[in-house]
């Protein structure tokens, strides 16, 4: 107990934390746009993602935009324009490959269970041309599964397992009607929805029995 002055002099000194205002983040403004800095910085960016080079530019003229909404000096054209040219010199160094990414990312996704349709949906937010998809989504199917038409099926089955669907649901839990319409929101036709549903464990595909 603190019975006199001393005693509240000689006290422990505690800092109050509850409601202790924080500090604010200090403003960082935005870099000015050089070729220096769009070079390191896409080169940054491509060190971690890959991208098409559709992708890769509105990555960078993201960039752009917040720098000269910041400085107001800067020529926006004059800055695209060199956007530009790193895109050419990338795409020259093969740090933008537009059908080595492409290729790359149907295996991807066929891997992971997706549909044609979903596929074309995602490659084309890529700026990939509808047509070029289908000519190298026809041609990973056939090299892959001896069949351009077998791909959906294969990618099925995959989300199918995901899913718990058809021959993957052991406790016959799901609703059939259900999980047809599941199929059908992941892109798959009815064919093939019907079909992957009823196939039992005897007819999976060599390749995929490991999946049960």
């Amino acid at each position: 107990m603190i019975e006199n002055a001393n005693d509240i002099e000689n006290a422990p000194k505690y800092k109050a934390e509850k409601g202790r205002p924080k500090s604010k983040k200090e403003f960082k403004p935005p870099k000015k746009i050089s070729e220096r800095y769009l070079y390191n910085s896409g080169l940054a960016y491509l060190q971690r993602f890959p991208a098409s080079s559709m992708h890769f530019r509105s990555v960078m003229m993201r960039k752009i935009n917040k720098s000269c909404r910041h400085h107001i000096d800067q020529d926006i054209n004059e800055c695209i324009t060199m956007l530009d040219k790193l895109i050419i010199k990338l795409q020259e160094l093969s740090l933008l490959d537009d059908a080595a990414y492409l290729k790359g990312m149907i295996v991807s996704l066929r891997k992971r269970g997706l549909s044609s349709a979903q596929i074309y949906n995602k490659l084309q937010q890529k700026g990939y041309k509808r047509n070029n998809i289908e000519s190298e989504l026809k041609k990973h199917d056939k090299d892959e599964y001896d069949s351009e038409y077998e791909g959906d099926v294969h990618a099925a089955l995959i989300f199918a397992r995901k899913k718990k669907l058809g021959l993957f649901d052991i406790m016959q839990k799901r609703d059939p009607e259900k999980s047809l319409a599941t199929m059908a929101r992941a892109g798959y036709s009815y064919e093939v929805s019907k079909k992957i549903l009823a196939m039992s464990k005897e007819e999976l595909p060599e390749d995929l029995k490991h999946l049960t």
